[in-house]
């Protein structure tokens, strides 16, 4: 059997291109059932959304959540169902929240330069103040993936 990642929440933009270029490197075609859209982005979305992935039976082996809250959320409902997380099903945030760093397991997640981040949001905030732009489009910042327990087990 092939590997079965999920995603839990909307994604859009670069996230979504990411999921969906990571699985064609993969050789893996994207397939709806495999993405859970979510009201929010909270724990109990999380919850939520992972439980009704475990019903439909996709026979997940993976699954990235848009924000740590949902993997939280996601973390919650696999452990009070009894699957086994890395073993059974890995599982992946966005955020690099702290609360992720003391859930058992922690929380691998994908940390964003929020230091870029904050300064970029200044200066376009700034320069909009100041009459010189009104271009609201994407810009992409560094990262880097912060891996811990729910994906590799304890170390």
């Amino acid at each position: 059997v092939g590997a079965q990642p999920g995603t839990i929440g909307g994604m859009v933009g670069l996230r979504h291109q990411g999921w969906q270029d990571a699985l064609t490197a993969a050789g893996l075609p994207p397939r709806p059932h495999w993405q859970q859209p979510t009201p929010g982005f909270s724990r109990h979305d999380g919850f939520t959304a992972m439980n009704q992935m475990l019903d439909a039976g996709t026979g997940l082996d993976a699954v990235f959540c848009v924000n740590d809250l949902l993997a939280l959320g996601a973390l919650r409902a696999l452990s009070q169902r009894g699957v086994r997380v890395p073993e059974e099903i890995a599982v992946c945030g966005f955020d690099d929240s702290e609360e992720g760093r003391y859930t058992t397991p922690s929380l691998t997640t994908v940390s964003p330069d929020k230091e870029a981040i904050a300064e970029l949001s200044v200066q376009r905030l700034l320069d909009r103040i100041a009459g010189l732009g009104d271009d609201v489009g994407e810009i992409g910042v560094g990262h880097r993936l912060a891996v811990r327990e729910s994906t590799i087990g304890p170390g």
